[in-house]
């Protein structure tokens, strides 16, 4: 009885073929890498700039308290000075975050439009309060800005959608409301969060 061995068939990489898999997985990985580090340091500027944008934005809130604080008429020049530049870098920055994020510019333009609807009455109002004395008290007890944080929390929101670490597009992202958005509404809709 004749036996006839099956001899399997292998085939041989070359070096050439096994070289060129290295490469392309070699330029996969730093392409990836490259990639990440760019994204990690776009989210970090722009992180930096919302952040900004919001101090621009609370720093003109105190504009109520300064005004009814203000003891002579030559704190006035300085105190309209003020305003004026902290009104230009609002202008600079709705701009700045329109172009940064469609939908984070749409929600600090929201903010921005409320609280100087909001805060720009009480300043309005606290130039026709009299001049205040050295020795008199500074608490100023008739502003109040809290109809304000329901667009703060709308804007921090949107902004952690934003630098969420994986990007919206990926697929299988879920917009699931965070809990500062559940709060806002249920703000909105006067009911406590839960029911």
């Amino acid at each position: 009885m004749l036996l006839t061995q099956a001899t399997p068939l292998v085939e041989e990489t070359s070096l050439w073929e096994s070289g060129l898999v290295a490469a392309v997985i070699a330029a996969v990985v730093a392409l990836v890498g490259f990639w990440l580090t760019v994204r990690a340091t776009r989210l970090d500027r722009q992180r930096q700039l919302f952040a900004e944008a919001f101090g621009a934005v609370t720093e003109y809130r105190e504009y109520p308290f300064i005004v009814r604080r203000r003891t002579s008429d030559t704190d006035r020049g300085d105190i309209t000075t003020g305003l004026s530049t902290i009104q230009a870098s609002l202008n600079k920055y709705v701009a700045l975050l329109r172009v940064e994020s469609s939908e984070v510019g749409v929600h600090y333009q929201n903010l921005v439009g409320q609280t100087r609807r909001i805060a720009g009455t009480e300043i309005a109002a606290g130039w026709d309060m009299p001049i205040r004395n050295k020795g008199e008290e500074m608490h100023v007890q008739d502003v109040d800005l809290s109809p304000l944080v329901e667009f703060d929390e709308a804007f921090i929101a949107a902004v952690k959608r934003h630098l969420n670490a994986i990007p919206s597009w990926v697929p299988g992202q879920t917009k699931a409301p965070s809990k500062i958005e559940k709060g806002s509404r249920a703000i909105q809709s006067g009911r406590p969060t839960g029911s």
